[in-house]
């Protein structure tokens, strides 16, 4: 097919489809090598194992000067990064945290949103936002990137009052879910002695 129109073609088109050809098996050949899962939703907990490699892991501990500075030390806490407020698939998630937010706070979980400065559009939601400075916490806890490279890691931590990760949900592209599994996590959580609510 590509001969035929390659031969009755002017030369320009044929540099073009040349250069299609070869974007095509590139990105064949990416596919072939990546991990097909880096896509798939992922989830731990203090009994799970994951397949896919994710900045923190059950049993670490979240860095306790982000915990300070967003205001969660000392609280269970679910953390979520997500890219910028105006993207579609991050408003859904932020609408998602939102309306589930009273939930949350019954559980006694106080809810923590994180985006990088270019992302904080000044979006209204009942859970805190906080930015992340050029990505220091992202980076510091090894949130890697995803779609070889192009969009930040979106994973949720759920930490308990000590700082302590007890869940991880890892999806990019399915937002809406780090809200209900993290909600369904952290219901099952032992509420602090005292809560700060």
């Amino acid at each position: 097919f590509f001969s035929e129109l390659t031969h009755n073609q002017p030369k320009s088109t044929n540099k073009h489809i040349f250069n299609m050809r070869s974007f095509v098996s590139f990105a064949a050949l990416l596919l072939a090598i990546s991990n097909v899962n880096a896509f798939a939703p992922s989830a731990t907990h203090r009994t799970g194992v994951s397949s896919l490699k994710m900045g923190l892991e059950v049993g670490d501990s979240f860095p306790t000067t982000a915990l300070k500075t967003w205001g969660v030390s000392g609280k269970n806490a679910v953390i979520y990064f997500y890219g910028a407020d105006d993207a579609p698939s991050c408003k859904k998630q932020n609408s998602a945290f939102d309306s589930k937010f009273d939930d949350f706070k019954s559980a006694g979980v106080a809810v923590v949103g994180v985006r990088n400065g270019p992302g904080a559009k000044g979006v209204e939601v009942s859970q805190k936002l906080v930015v992340d400075e050029e990505d220091a916490v992202r980076n510091e806890i090894g949130i890697e990137k995803d779609f070889f490279g192009f969009l930040g890691g979106r994973e949720t931590y759920v930490v308990n009052s000590k700082g302590v990760v007890e869940f991880v949900f890892n999806s990019q592209f399915a937002p809406e879910d780090h809200v209900e599994k993290s909600l369904e996590y952290a219901s099952t959580m032992k509420k602090p002695a005292f809560s700060f609510f």
